[in-house]
């Protein structure tokens, strides 16, 4: 082969390299955006969970304001509260 045959071969093989370089990337990408969907759901999943909490606070905060047994209530389980005519009776092994 002479030079001159050669300088007709020089496009299809940039074409060549470009391609590959392109295929290279859009592979690399696709797997980006299969892990950025990834993130995604979880992070949708997590401020679901987080919506629920929220309401359920919500609601619990709209009956402590408006009722002072449920506020009794909750102070009882969660605070171990007694009233003074109350005696509290303590079992070995229970719970604290």
């Amino acid at each position: 082969m002479s030079f001159g045959s050669l300088r007709g071969l020089w496009w299809p093989v940039l074409l060549l390299a470009a391609v590959l370089v392109s295929g290279l990337a859009l592979g690399r990408g696709f797997a980006n955006l299969h892990n950025l969907q990834e993130e995604l759901r979880q992070v949708r999943q997590t401020n679901q969970r987080l919506d629920q909490d929220n309401r359920a606070m919500y609601r619990l905060a709209l009956r402590l304001r408006g009722e002072g047994e449920a506020m009794e209530r909750v102070c009882r389980q969660e605070g171990g509260l007694v009233r003074p005519d109350e005696v509290v009776y303590q079992l070995a092994g229970g719970k604290e």
